[in-house]
């Protein structure tokens, strides 16, 4: 799995690269990396550290979250089992879109066609714009579509429906309260 968060990793910063019109050389001058080191990033060679990979994003005009999951999946870092709810959306939100951006932001039509007509372009509309919380099948075509592989996502999704689960349905007291006080003694 952390070969292939490298690879996507790399591809989000090419296309981000390529998107921003810099030269590698351009590159290394503003950030005092050697054009050789960040030819190597942006080919896959190498993965750098995040404060690197902030760095060539904003650089190259991109979100940093976009790529804060693919960065830690190909560095091997396991998330936390638990986030607030907002928190577990936004963190499936910012991997369907730096997957997006991994596959060099394709139109919606694209990716619609790549869903085999299994999202309609409303919805990748929605799940893009962080407007839409997927269901399952929505999130696996999704990635799919985007040449990712769902495995690698689900425990994302997961967090995001578990964490909902615990805010719908709270666990119970195993000890019942009583409303009047004389009966606590």
């Amino acid at each position: 799995m952390a070969e292939r968060a490298s690879a996507k990793l790399a591809s989000a910063l090419s296309h981000l690269h390529r998107s921003s019109g810099l030269t590698i050389r351009d590159v290394g001058e503003r950030t005092c990396l050697s054009p050789s080191y960040v030819s190597r990033i942006l080919s896959g060679e190498r993965t750098p550290a995040w404060a690197v990979v902030g760095a060539l994003t904003e650089l190259f005009g991109g979100d940093p979250a976009e790529l804060s999951v693919l960065f830690e999946s190909a560095h091997g870092k396991v998330p936390p089992a638990q986030y607030a709810i907002t928190d577990a959306v936004d963190r499936l939100h910012a991997a369907l879109r730096g997957l997006h951006l991994a596959a060099g932001r394709p139109r919606v039509g694209v990716v619609r066609s790549a869903s085999h007509g299994a999202l309609s372009v409303q919805e990748i509309d929605d799940i893009l714009e962080g407007v839409l919380v997927p269901g399952w099948e929505q999130t696996s075509a999704l990635v799919t579509a985007l040449g990712g592989w769902p495995a690698d996502v689900r425990p994302l999704w997961q967090a995001v429906h578990y964490t909902f689960l615990l805010c719908m349905d709270p666990p119970k007291d195993p000890q019942p309260r009583s409303a009047d006080p004389s009966e606590s003694t």
